[in-house]
C-alpha cells in the first residue's frame, strides 16, 4: 500500500505553497495538456493517466481529481485540497499526522460548516439552476431510494461543506466516490446544459458540494469540521457566510438533528446521530 497523501487540486501550475510532507499536486483538466508542458511541471500527478475522466473537467471541476486518486490509486488515507483553499493547524497547513489523530475521533474531516440563507436548498435555486438539483433527487429516486430521506433532511439544513474538501480513510473514500459518481452519471445521461454559460456548466462540482452531507447523514458518520485557509479570496468575494452565521445559529440547534461533527475535538449539537 502507498504512502498516505494529502492531494493539492489545481488547474495550473502553483508555487509558493509550503506544503508538509505527504502533500502531492494534481492538476486536473490534464487532457489540455502538451506533453513538454507535462515535462515542466516536475513532481505532479496528472487526472488523464490510467483510469480517468480527465476529459469531462469543464463539468466535473476538482470531481476529475477524485476521480483519478478512486480509480489509481491506494492508500491508508487519502485528502482533497485544493491551490486556494487548504485544510489549516495554526495558520499552516493541516500536516497528515495531525489529521490522522483527529480521525481517531471522527469518520471524516471536512471544511467547516458555510451557513447559508434559509437552507440548502434555497441557496442551491438561488445561484444555480433549480432544475439540476430536482433532477440529483429524481436520480437518487431511482438509483439509491434508501438516501432519500437523508437527501431531503440535508436540503432542509442552513449550513454545508463546501469545495468536495476531505480527509479520510481510503476505503470511506472509494465507498463515497463509487456512490457519488453513480448518482452524477445518472444525471449526465438526463441533464440538458444548452444554454448554460461556463459556471453553470460546472453542475457537477456544485452538486457534489450537497451531496456529501446526504452521504454523512445516510451512514451516521462522523465529520470534523476542521477551518479552511484561503490564499486567494479577497475580502468582498469571500462566501456571505459571515452574513448569515448570527442568523441562522439558533435554527442550527434544530437542523443538526441526524448529524454528528466535531470541532476542534468538541461535539457539535445535541442530536448527534450514534454511528452503528
Amino acid at each position: 500500500m502507498s504512502t498516505s497523501q494529502i492531494y493539492i487540486i489545481t488547474h495550473k501550475p502553483i508555487e509558493g505553497i509550503a506544503a508538509p510532507r505527504h502533500y502531492r499536486k494534481l492538476f486536473v483538466g490534464a487532457h489540455r495538456l502538451s506533453l513538454q508542458e507535462k515535462s515542466s511541471l516536475k513532481e505532479y500527478d496528472f487526472d488523464d493517466s490510467g483510469a480517468n475522466i480527465s476529459e469531462k473537467n469543464s463539468n466535473y471541476c476538482e470531481l476529475t481529481g477524485l476521480y483519478w486518486i478512486w480509480k489509481n490509486r491506494e492508500a491508508e488515507y487519502v485528502g482533497i485540497t485544493h491551490y486556494r483553499r487548504f485544510f489549516e493547524e495554526a495558520g499552516a497547513l493541516l500536516p497528515m499526522g495531525k489529521a490522522k489523530a483527529i480521525l481517531q475521533k471522527a469518520d471524516i474531516i471536512v471544511a467547516r460548516r458555510q451557513w447559508v440563507e434559509r437552507n440548502v436548498k434555497v441557496q442551491f435555486e438561488r445561484f444555480h439552476r433549480p432544475e439540476d438539483l430536482a433532477l440529483a433527487r429524481r436520480v437518487i429516486q431511482e438509483r439509491h431510494p434508501d438516501y432519500l430521506e437523508s437527501f431531503d433532511l440535508a436540503m432542509s439544513k442552513c449550513f454545508l461543506f463546501s469545495y468536495n474538501m476531505m480527509i479520510c480513510k481510503k476505503e470511506l473514500f472509494d465507498r463515497y466516490c463509487a456512490w457519488l459518481f453513480d448518482i452524477l452519471e445518472g444525471c449526465e445521461a438526463k441533464v440538458d446544459l444548452e444554454g448554460c454559460d461556463a459556471y453553470q456548466k460546472r453542475i457537477f462540482g456544485f452538486l457534489s458540494e450537497r451531496l456529501l452531507m446526504v452521504y454523512l447523514l445516510r451512514h451516521g458518520l462522523k465529520a470534523a469540521e476542521v477551518k479552511v485557509l484561503e490564499t486567494e479570496v479577497p475580502k468582498s468575494t469571500q462566501w456571505e457566510s459571515k452574513k448569515w452565521e448570527w442568523i441562522t445559529i439558533a435554527k442550527n440547534f434544530f437542523t443538526n438533528r441526524g448529524l454528528c461533527t466535531l470541532r476542534y475535538g468538541k461535539p457539535q449539537g445535541r442530536h448527534c446521530r450514534e454511528k452503528g
